[in-house]
């Protein structure tokens, strides 16, 4: 199961870079009744149930990479923004019987230089070898990006808000 997992990350990291191929291979991995579940605080939140529901999320996130995002900050010399880096950092796992636990974290920044840094986990559930449930859940504090050339200090809450919701249309 920790490679399937480890094959679910890779194939997002592909799906976040564009390869639309990526969609397909995921959906293979998924059972057609799964579901998939954001259970962050809100609006980080929703459920997604069958594959259809899934297969459209990911499709989302595909189309999402580079979008602008209106920005509030008085301090951006723009009011908008476009989505850069979103790189997850899978820190630990653990598997427990039929599931498996997945820690992370992931960088969101901008194509203009602002950025942070959110912690999460992923929770796999697994049957007959494909993903029967996932839930995922996102830390509400942005925290200072790892990568010195990301300033979250030009960022407003509302901006970071944004910035969320545009790179978890998929984790």
């Amino acid at each position: 199961m920790e490679t399937a997992v480890n094959k679910y990350f890779e194939l997002v990291r592909a799906l976040r870079n564009g390869d639309e191929s990526s969609v397909g291979k995921l959906m293979e991995m998924w059972h057609d009744d799964g579901v998939f579940e954001f259970a962050g605080t809100p609006p980080l939140t929703g459920t997604f149930s069958g594959a259809a529901a899934i297969q459209t999320l990911y499709k989302n996130r595909l189309k999402s990479s580079g979008m602008a995002v209106r920005t509030d900050s008085p301090k951006l010399n723009s009011r908008e923004v476009s989505l850069g880096i979103v790189d997850t950092e899978v820190t630990h796992m653990r598997p427990n019987g039929k599931r498996v636990v997945a820690a992370w974290r992931t960088t969101i920044g901008t194509q203009q230089g602002q950025g942070f840094d959110v912690a999460g986990s992923h929770v796999f559930t697994f049957e007959d070898g494909r993903i029967k449930t996932l839930r995922i859940m996102i830390s509400p504090k942005a925290e200072e990006s790892h990568l010195k050339e990301l300033n979250r200090d030009d960022l407003s809450i509302t901006d970071v808000g944004r910035l969320s919701l545009a790179a978890w249309a998929v984790v």
